[in-house]
């Protein structure tokens, strides 16, 4: 595994930190110095407008290995980037959207094509779903998945399409999606979001999904039932059955339906910050409202 020399590189796990840094390192097939355009996720442009700014020749880095690339560094969590050669036509990639951390790319100048190399010179850890708190759980019959996001997120909302029927599963079925739940954080302190979607249609299913906070996003991600994702768009793990599967009503994963469950809720709608809550979405709308409560409720009666 090939290392950087020249830059300290800080690899994050699953969080990222109030201070994050996109740094962008560019080698082209030519020489040549490339264009970058970029862009975050509620479409501010970061970097000039279309084409973007040529890279500066004396910004550059050298791994251990001697070869040199153009860099460029971003204050984001993660950022979308598009490399050019400032022409007229124009040659370009592709979008390369979700962009996080250091990342290492090779562009071909004069095809538009472009090689994410970034495998070859940041090590990064194999992820420990040990890290997760206790509200990760298989949940039963419904479409359902979990987002790992950066540390300085204080919600997330969760865009989930069928590419083949076009079915869109979310509620609001309008742009950014449906507030999802916090369920804990990892033992590095990152938050951790669950949604959980509608009842499983085995001919009708989620088949694209995307996290976001309304001004940074996730790229179009292929959606893996229980899976747990992160800003990279990175699969980390994959919630499987035989695991805890929540009690109908248990807000706070004890097992069982009391009135500490509806204390939970209650307090979640006060503050919108209840450390007690493992399963608040009772009802299945991606969301903690007094309708949970009234299910909770319910479900005392009943018992």
């Amino acid at each position: 595994m090939k290392k950087i020399t020249t830059l300290l590189i800080a690899v994050a796990l699953v969080a990222i930190s109030a201070s994050a840094t996109v740094n962008v390192h560019v080698r082209t097939t030519t020489g040549d110095v490339p264009y970058l355009y970029v862009w975050d996720g509620a479409g501010v442009q970061l970097n000039g407008e279309w084409p973007g700014t040529i890279m500066d020749e004396t910004s550059t880095s050298t791994t251990d290995d001697g070869l040199v690339w153009f860099t460029q560094s971003f204050d984001a969590d993660a950022i979308n980037i598009i490399f050019n050669d400032g022409q007229d036509p124009i040659t370009q990639t592709s979008d390369i959207r979700g962009v996080t951390g250091d990342a290492y790319y090779i562009f071909d100048i004069e095809e538009g094509e472009y090689e994410d190399v970034t495998s070859t010179y940041v090590e990064v850890t194999e992820f420990d779903p040990n890290t997760l708190p206790e509200g990760v759980v298989f949940v039963e019959g419904k479409e359902f998945a979990y987002f790992v996001a950066p540390a300085t997120w204080t919600n997330c909302n969760v865009w989930a399409w069928s590419k083949t029927t076009g079915t869109n599963f979310t509620n609001s079925k309008i742009w950014p999606g449906d507030p999802i739940t916090l369920v804990g954080n990892t033992t590095d302190g990152a938050p951790v979001y669950q949604w959980i979607g509608p009842d499983i249609v085995e001919n009708d299913r989620p088949e694209g999904i995307i996290f976001n906070n309304g001004s940074t996003q996730t790229a179009d991600l292929d959606y893996v039932a229980g899976g747990v994702y992160d800003l990279t768009g990175k699969l980390l793990y994959t919630v499987e059955p035989g695991g805890d599967t929540p009690v109908p009503g248990d807000v706070n994963g004890d097992g069982k339906v009391t009135s500490v469950d509806i204390t939970a809720l209650y307090n979640w709608l006060l503050d919108s910050n209840d450390s007690a809550i493992v399963n608040g979405d009772q009802d299945g709308d991606g969301k903690i409202t007094a309708v949970d409560v009234t299910v909770v409720y319910n479900i005392m009666l009943a018992d």
